[in-house]
């Protein structure tokens, strides 16, 4: 055999290799379509397991998890102010905590208490609400008694669950002095209606973890403790957790506004490129999946989304709507720390907080 044809036969392995690995994702996506509750309680189990059997690994990670109060750069006395308004700041899936670089400084400039919920991201989202809530008894005890949100993509869906969930009866906890009342909630880039995307978060939660890692604040087993991808499945359209919180009222009391973002990164002939390529690799009973993915992501090109959630999947019925340009990340914080682009989503955040009433 020549020094071609071995070359070439290399590479012929190399393709079939990759596309037997794109073919058994497209099996397990088929599969665990039709059984997404039992996958749910499947990753559950697995959660639950590691959690035991490494208690040490566990404690460690959970230094991580819970409401922390930020200070940034505060000129004057730091600290706990309760002439102040109050907000709390919760980030979406996966993010490593850089969403909120430009805005949790611009609040602390504005004259805000500022508090940071950070939470095992890929856990069930109903979990990540009841852990939610129990931060909130904290914030009362420092006699916080009123708060505002700012949500950011998944970070909407916990606080929203927190707030209008029966069996943790936000309404009745705040009446009797256990949490702040809500007076605002600001969510931004929230798929209320879920995503597509959602299907393809092993990347993102590659990201995730290395941000960790890089900065010391993960071990080994990061990515099974930040919960086994059960969000992922809440986060799907038509999921069951989606169905039951968008049938409940909006929270009772609680100033609601959305912003969503309508600039996405992709070109539509890379997309339509992509598909091609992906249904030439995928079995037939795969090919409709790639197409009904490819048209969401076309939509998004077509100013109708921010590259990850639609706008039509961030409306909620009787709320206000704003629109900024930007992607999911974009409209929100920059690309680069050294930046001085203001994000588009930040000013109007900070006016609706200072709009905001306290009695």
């Amino acid at each position: 055999m020549t020094e071609r044809e071995t070359k070439m036969s290399k590479k012929r392995r190399w393709l079939w290799f990759v596309a037997g690995i794109i073919l058994l994702i497209g099996l397990w996506q088929l599969i665990a379509s039709f059984y997404r509750e039992e996958e749910k309680e499947l990753r559950r189990q697995l959660r639950q397991t590691v959690k035991e059997k490494f208690p040490k690994q566990t404690a460690e990670f959970s230094k991580i998890i819970g409401l922390f109060h930020f200070e940034g750069d505060r000129e004057g006395p730091g600290g706990l102010d309760l002439d102040r308004k109050s907000v709390v700041l919760i980030h979406g899936l996966d993010d490593p905590g850089k969403i909120w670089q430009n805005l949790a400084p611009a609040l602390i400039q504005a004259d805000f208490n500022v508090w940071v919920m950070r939470y095992p991201n890929d856990q069930p989202i109903v979990e990540s609400a009841r852990l939610f809530f129990d931060e909130m008894k904290s914030l009362r005890q420092r006699d916080v008694d009123r708060i505002s949100i700012v949500a950011h993509s998944m970070g909407g869906l916990v606080s929203r669950e927190m707030l209008t969930r029966p069996e943790i009866d936000y309404t009745a906890s705040a009446a009797t002095g256990q949490v702040p009342a809500v007076i605002s909630l600001i969510m931004v880039g929230t798929p209320n209606h879920g995503s597509q995307m959602a299907r393809v978060r092993v990347f993102a939660e590659m990201r995730d973890q290395l941000a960790r890692l890089a900065k010391g604040d993960t071990n080994w087993l990061g990515s099974i403790l930040d919960g086994a991808g059960e969000a992922k499945i809440d986060l799907l359209p038509g999921s069951r957790f989606l169905t039951e919180l968008n049938a409940r009222p909006h929270p009772a009391g609680v100033n609601m506004l959305i912003i969503a973002g309508v600039t996405s990164p992709w070109k539509e002939s890379d997309i339509n490129r992509w598909v091609s390529d992906t249904r030439r690799k995928v079995p037939d009973e795969q090919q409709k999946w790639i197409d009904e993915l490819g048209q969401n992501m076309i939509s998004l090109t077509h100013g109708l989304g921010d590259g990850l959630v639609t706008v039509e999947s961030t409306r909620l019925a009787g709320v206000p709507h704003r629109t900024v340009d930007g992607t999911h990340m974009s409209m929100i914080r920059n690309i680069t720390i050294r930046s001085q682009r203001i994000p588009p989503a930040v000013p109007i955040i900070i006016d609706q907080l200072s709009s905001q009433k306290t009695q």
